[in-house]
């Protein structure tokens, strides 16, 4: 697979197989990651690889509680936007069965103050993450659950011991596809590129 045919062919996957992944795929994936730009070459990323069931089960309780109260309080959805967010619910259900979740977090001390910076110093490594999984055919899917306060992240990071100066970006499930999508939806670049002025 090229770069090109990885990123045309990019999917979010919410139904993974319970087949572990192999130690030197998830290596080459972090690595992968660790090649990415950076504010000031800064390399603020901190990783963390949650592999556990039982881990994983301690996880899924404050990011589906939130979840939920955050979907209770919605409404005037769509049929296709219920749909995605019906997904969203069952891949959060079933977290301790997804094989492999990677925590993707920030060191504040270590990242420019602003915070513009802090994510366009963590979202590249993310996508190059998602983008080397794809590439050894795994699947993966990037999600915000636990990375503020209203999402969990005061409990998930008391549960991975994840230090104050670092903020938690998002994360993302990891995993062999249960599902084999075709490629992404996207609108053609005539309805939203500008040359020179809007």
């Amino acid at each position: 697979m090229t770069v090109l045919e990885g990123i045309g062919s990019l999917r979010s996957v919410r139904k993974f197989k319970p087949d572990p992944v192999a130690e030197d795929k998830i290596r080459v994936i972090l690595e992968s990651a660790s090649k990415a730009a950076s504010g000031s070459n800064t390399q603020p990323w901190e990783f963390v690889v949650v592999r556990d069931a039982k881990v994983k089960a301690r996880l899924k309780e404050p990011m589906l509680r939130t979840w939920l109260e955050r979907l209770a309080g919605s409404s005037g959805m769509s049929p296709r936007m219920r749909d995605v967010y019906d997904e969203a619910t069952e891949m959060l259900r079933n977290t301790e069965t997804i094989p492999v979740i990677v925590y993707c977090c920030v060191d504040l001390n270590r990242v420019g103050k602003s915070e513009e910076v802090r994510y366009a110093s963590i979202y590249p490594a993310v996508q190059n993450l998602m983008l080397a999984a794809h590439a050894l055919s795994l699947a993966t899917c990037l999600t915000v659950h636990g990375s503020t306060a209203t999402r969990g992240e005061p409990e998930v990071k008391k549960i991975l011991g994840i230090p104050d100066h670092v903020k938690v970006a998002c994360l993302v499930y990891l995993g062999f596809p249960a599902v084999k999508l075709g490629r992404p939806k996207r609108k053609p670049i005539e309805k939203f590129v500008h040359y020179d002025r809007w």
